[in-house]
């Protein structure tokens, strides 16, 4: 119960009618069944983590960016897996790219090997995600991404998923983290080699598939919000009842794009603002 009321206090529910320079803004966008979300920082720097299975992404920047504003500072890839990169395919042609972080594991599929070609048709910056390696995101020493995944040593045999690049990104006491589509280990492995590991916003892994999330990980971690990006009626049953069920019972705000369309978040570094589209 307590814990219940330290995450109500947390929250501040509201129609967003502008937004502060100093604020840092985080839209999880509804692409179906991926991922694709967009970072936009205090001082004007820009992300997206993913881009989906498809073209919808390029709407999605067309709305939340200018119309003038053709470049994006920073380009995150958790994994080639198509509804996670496809999106990206028709980002690199439409934007100018400064950097790309990626793990450098195409895997077998032919988006991977697709990935490559464009990336280095690009010319951007290409940083091979390493774990513990953190970028500063301008002059505010409390603003920055970390990397915490894949470890180093990468089984034999670890598909597309387990490989996934999970990132931490956080402003002042406030911090979310993208888990790509991490399978329960890894996440047990995170809690391992980051005693300690918080975050108040969770891209939940997998896009809820009962493989991704436990409850262990949820304890450890203590998210106020957890994002489940998924599509509507989508041929996997994600998000899992099992997943769902979790969330509930860790008293966990649980926010979906099938349900709520984009999801937009703000913060100042202290207090979180959100709101849903739906």
């Amino acid at each position: 119960m307590v814990f219940a009321l330290l995450l109500a206090n947390l929250f501040v529910w509201l129609a967003l009618a502008g937004t502060s320079q100093n604020e840092l803004m985080v839209d999880f966008f509804d692409v179906g069944q991926g991922d694709a979300a967009f970072v936009r920082l205090p001082q004007g720097t820009q992300m997206l983590i993913d881009g989906g299975p498809g073209q919808a992404v390029l709407e999605k920047l067309g709305k939340a960016m200018p119309f003038y504003d053709r470049e994006i500072d920073w380009v995150i890839l958790s994994h080639p897996d198509r509804d996670h990169v496809n999106g990206l395919f028709a980002v690199l042609k439409n934007y100018r790219i400064k950097n790309i972080v990626w793990s450098g594991m195409p895997g077998e599929a032919a988006e991977g090997k697709e990935w490559i070609n464009d990336v280095a048709k690009e010319g951007a910056n290409v940083i091979l995600a390493a774990p513990g390696e953190k970028f500063d995101l301008g002059s505010d020493p409390s603003c920055f991404f970390e990397v915490l995944a894949p470890a180093a040593a990468i089984p034999s045999g670890s598909g597309n998923n387990d490989l996934s690049v999970v990132v931490r990104l956080a402003y002042g006491a406030r911090k979310f983290l993208f888990t790509g589509d991490i399978a329960a280990k890894e996440g047990q492995a995170l809690e391992n080699i980051y005693p300690g590991l918080a975050a108040d916003v969770l891209k939940v892994a997998h896009h809820g598939s009962k493989y991704g999330t436990d409850g262990a990980f949820l304890s450890a971690l203590a998210p106020a919000a957890a994002v489940i990006s998924v599509g509507q009626g989508n041929s996997y049953g994600h998000p899992s009842p099992e997943v769902l069920e979790i969330l509930s019972g860790y008293g966990i705000k649980t926010l979906r794009t099938d349900q709520n369309g984009d999801i937009l978040f703000r913060t100042d570094g202290e207090r979180l603002f959100v709101r849903t589209q739906q």
